[in-house]
């Protein structure tokens, strides 16, 4: 019998079939890839459902994984109307718009689309403001920002058929003159974009998930399911969050030598070690080499003070998983 190492139920050998990737598989596929047997198979089914997706569909790392092509452009899937992330084109006549990605089959190709949405002519700036549909203020409200209703172009509607932007625009008390049609560009690669991220709890849990795995790699089953381990434990399968804070977030490179911003290796690392106190164990996860995750695993570790210093830098261009040496 197997003592899984995320429900704490011990089970036969049959419960145990599918290899648990320290680093999701979503995230590439390694030579020697780092995996798991000691977690059963209920539990990585749970965790690739309600964890791990939101990962990799859902954040900023997650849509990397197209630009870096460690995912093909037809496996691209928007997560939906609940998504994490908001993108806004950064430059151009459309400067400003919300948009989305999606695959393309012509394209054969992730393109930029407009979500439903209206913008308004800002005389002063002569720049249009976009509003998302259930987002749209009075006149009032707009003309106390510089709108002017009777300028030729002073309403754009993106993704939205006229009847329908006549409608929305009612509900506020403004008249809609239909002008003609404009397009926006959709090729990704052609535009500026800016995204807005929000990392809530269910993030943090994948990243906690993986910090946990490399050190059930590295120490072994008895090490990790030891009661010091229960905190973190239980935050990543059930998302109890104990009474200190589990994950950080630092702009901070983990490799000595690369900057805070700049050019960075092309990778994901992943570390653990004794934190500066003695007694507590910490772990540091970086998705393509960009922000730094700091994982609390265990706070004043009561057990054996073994040599837990540990690193890899998985190297997306070769596939290959290196040894990291000590800062």
């Amino acid at each position: 019998m197997t003592r899984c190492i995320y429900c704490q139920e011990a089970k036969p050998a049959e419960a145990f079939q599918r290899a648990e990737h320290v680093l999701p598989k979503s995230f590439g596929t390694f030579r020697n890839n780092l995996t798991l047997t000691i977690v059963c198979d209920s539990c990585n089914q749970h965790f690739g459902d309600n964890v791990e997706l939101a990962l990799a569909r859902d954040t900023y790392e997650g849509h990397s994984r197209f630009e870096y092509g460690v995912r093909n452009p037809e496996e691209f899937r928007p997560f939906g109307r609940n998504s994490r992330i908001i993108l806004r084109v950064g430059e151009g006549e459309f400067a400003g718009a919300y948009a989305y990605r999606e695959y393309c089959q012509e394209a054969d190709d992730v393109v930029l689309r407009p979500l439903p949405q209206v913008g308004f002519l800002m005389v002063a700036s002569g720049k249009y403001e976009y509003f998302l549909l259930d987002e749209i203020p009075t006149e009032r409200e707009l003309q106390e920002k510089g709108f002017d209703s009777r300028h030729a172009a002073a309403i754009r509607g993106l993704a939205i058929d006229v009847g329908q932007l006549r409608d929305k625009l009612g509900e506020k008390g403004i008249t809609f003159r239909y002008g003609g049609e404009v397009l926006p560009p959709q090729r990704s690669e052609s535009i500026l974009c800016e995204l807005e991220g929000r990392i809530d709890q269910t993030i943090f849990r994948a990243i906690a998930k993986i910090a946990f795995n490399y050190l059930a790699y590295w120490q072994g089953e008895s090490f990790v399911n030891e009661s010091a381990f229960d905190p973190v434990r239980r935050y990543i399968h059930f998302g109890e969050k104990p009474g200190f804070k589990l994950v950080d977030i630092r702009q901070e490179a983990i490799l000595a030598d690369e900057p805070i911003v700049g050019r960075r290796r092309l990778g994901h690392l992943i570390t653990v070690n004794w934190a500066q106190d003695g007694v507590s164990i910490i772990s540091q996860v970086s998705l393509f080499n960009w922000v730094t995750y700091c994982v609390s695993l265990a706070r004043d570790y009561p057990g054996e003070r073994r040599d837990l210093r540990r690193g890899n830098f998985f190297d997306i261009e070769n596939r290959e998983i290196l040894e990291l040496g000590a800062r």
